[in-house]
């Protein structure tokens, strides 16, 4: 077997094999739709009869179609979202506030006494006097003058306090000192310690997430169309050949790809001061939500179709549109999203001759790797969950592309181990036949 041609582009191999209606690739740029279009597409509407689409002024939801006479004929009330509902669980850790610092402390003024100092503030506020001030005595003989401002005109205590909610009058950002020469006015700031992070519990957080429809973007090849600046939500042929109308509305899943942040919800902010002590974390395993398929609604909200991805395909929630593209005699629904943590496109052939689209199988996927994460030189386990009738080659690429190692498996065989005498970093490690890269996994090397 020749490896010359293939092991280039194994590193972005996803899947192959697949069934006929049903393919990924990688990524696809087709663009995006930003306006709403005033029709349907005229080859997804009953007999290309154009309509006028327009949403109801006061919903959203509500889609009124017209005629050529400016008469509803039509009116659609959609679904805007089926809430996904899910928990989460969370590990709680607190700490404590076990010193607060003073740096940065510079001197801005100075006056000859408490008096002078007292007289020139009248000047701005009347009501200014002694009693709007806190003098301490120190040890070493002089004395330490803050003021409350919540007493005075110009300022308030959580503008003059370091994180004043939190510690009260604790920590003036200004600050006087008195001796027998003067008094002496101090700018200061603070930084803060904090005792180690300690776990105090877990619980678990009921979710809820909106699962919003699914636009449509109609790129046409057969008329030179490669993008689409529009989009669509509702068609009357795409899907059957009846002349009712069809949308489309995501279906959401629960994945362990991605990651979610740690919540720091015991925060109190006075500025851009920010107490930290108490966080959470999600401890789920699946903890990311991601787009598993989708589901074609009549106008009458009824389920006409309900397709999972397969194949390993996951799509973002966040997906803006869906594209349907025209090519020849074919029609194709395409997603963007990731398979196998890369960039990939699926796309479904639609055939609207059997009133549905028709919900694909793949392979289920077949190869283990143990471990995954490794040392220089540590063997590594293959195992097939077939019976591996016609054999296969297993070969190592680098994240560079380049080809670092490769075994042949005879078929018949369904395990066997490969060396990883190879430098730091990821490498993927695909399965050939007939080749053809049919599975890839991910090791890396430390």
């Amino acid at each position: 077997m020749k490896f010359k041609n293939v092991v280039t582009t194994l590193f972005f191999a996803i899947m192959s094999d697949l069934v006929v209606a049903q393919t990924i690739t990688s990524q696809f740029d087709f663009g995006n739709a930003d306006y709403a279009a005033l029709s349907i597409p005229k080859e997804f509407s009953y007999n290309e009869v154009p309509y006028l689409m327009m949403y109801d002024k006061d919903d959203r939801n509500i889609l009124h179609v017209y005629n050529e006479e400016l008469e509803v004929v039509k009116t659609i009330n959609m679904k805007e979202e089926i809430p996904f509902t899910y928990q989460l669980t969370y590990q709680d850790e607190a700490r404590e506030v076990i010193a607060v610092n003073e740096v940065n402390k510079s001197q801005y003024c100075q006056f000859e006494s408490l008096e002078a100092f007292i007289q020139q503030e009248k000047m701005m506020d009347p009501d200014f006097d002694e009693s709007c001030l806190n003098i301490t005595n120190l040890t070493d003989g002089t004395r330490k003058i803050t003021i409350d401002y919540n007493r005075i005109r110009y300022s308030t205590n959580e503008q003059m306090y370091f994180a004043y909610t939190y510690f009260g009058m604790k920590y003036p950002l200004v600050y006087f000192v008195e001796n027998e020469e003067n008094l002496t006015g101090y700018k200061v700031s603070y930084n803060i310690e904090y005792s180690d992070w300690k776990a105090v519990g877990t619980r678990i957080v009921d979710c809820s997430e909106r699962q919003e429809r699914i636009k449509l973007c109609n790129i046409n090849l057969n008329l030179g169309e490669g993008k689409t600046n529009r989009y669509f939500e509702v068609s009357q042929t795409l899907f059957n050949e009846d002349e009712q109308f069809e949308y489309i509305v995501p279906k959401y899943k629960l994945s362990n790809r991605g990651n979610i942040s740690t919540i720091p919800n015991g925060v109190i902010n006075d500025g851009q001061v920010k107490i930290v002590t108490t966080r959470s974390t999600v401890v789920s395993e699946q903890k990311e939500l991601a787009l598993a398929g989708f589901m074609i609604l009549s106008e009458d909200g009824d389920i006409i179709s309900d397709i999972d991805f397969d194949g390993g395909f996951e799509g973002n929630i966040y997906i803006e549109h869906a594209f349907v593209i025209s090519i020849g005699k074919s029609k194709y629904l395409a997603f963007d999203g990731y398979c196998n943590n890369e960039n990939a496109t699926i796309f479904y052939r639609i055939d609207n001759s059997t009133n549905s689209i028709q919900k694909v199988m793949t392979a289920p996927s077949t190869m283990v790797l143990s471990p995954t994460i490794v040392s220089n030189g540590t063997p590594i386990n293959v195992k097939f969950g077939d019976s591996n009738e016609s054999g296969s080659d297993i070969v190592v690429v680098s994240a560079s592309g380049a080809s670092v190692k490769s075994y042949h498996v005879p078929a018949g065989q369904t395990s066997m181990q490969i060396l990883t005498n190879s430098t730091t970093g990821m490498y993927c490690v695909s399965r050939i036949q007939k080749n053809k890269s049919v599975e890839t996994r991910k090791i890396i090397v430390r």
